[in-house]
């Protein structure tokens, strides 16, 4: 049995429930962000009873959510998840895209996900525009992303105000 820590959720605790978030891309469009359901099985119950039998308990959190990118629309899950040897990992699915992230979060404050731990589940193979990198960051959540095509987004409430002009002009 594992439990998340104040610090472990401190990763968890970054959107409300219904939230949204606006993206701005390097070439002016804008994604949106919503979040659909919050997360969390943080049991303090020194026992764990399983209907199916399983003796096994693993602490965990995060959002389901969103992601409306012109007309298309990525189903996400972001979820944090404590191992049974106190390790906690990183689950990002966007998509068909996936990935799983070791980490330690007492030096991190940022995830940087990129080409060398993101991965394209067997049915991503039809995608056209895949999600080549991304950002999440333990007091904002998502805040960087970017597509194959080189399309680059940001968080919008981020961004420093002369960019945010530029992109609104």
């Amino acid at each position: 049995m594992t439990h998340l820590s104040d610090e472990d959720m401190e990763w968890i605790n970054v959107y409300g429930n219904g939230e949204y978030v606006l993206f701005v891309s390097n070439v002016g469009n804008t994604d949106t962000l919503s979040i659909k359901e919050i997360i969390l099985f943080n049991s303090k119950n020194p026992f764990y009873f399983s209907e199916a039998g399983g003796s096994t308990y693993r602490a965990n959190g995060g959002y389901r959510f969103i992601l409306h990118h012109n007309i298309e629309k990525f189903h996400g899950l972001a979820f944090f998840e404590k191992e049974l040897d106190d390790s906690l990992y990183f689950s990002l699915t966007l998509g068909k895209s996936y990935l799983k992230y070791p980490m330690n979060t007492y030096d991190r404050e940022i995830l940087v996900m990129d080409s060398i731990n993101i991965a394209y589940s067997e049915y991503g193979y039809d995608i056209p525009n895949k999600v080549k990198e991304g950002v999440w960051s333990k007091e904002h959540g998502l805040i960087y992303y970017k597509f194959e095509d080189g399309e680059e987004f940001f968080r919008q409430d981020l961004l420093p105000g002369s960019i945010q002009m530029k992109n609104q002009s």
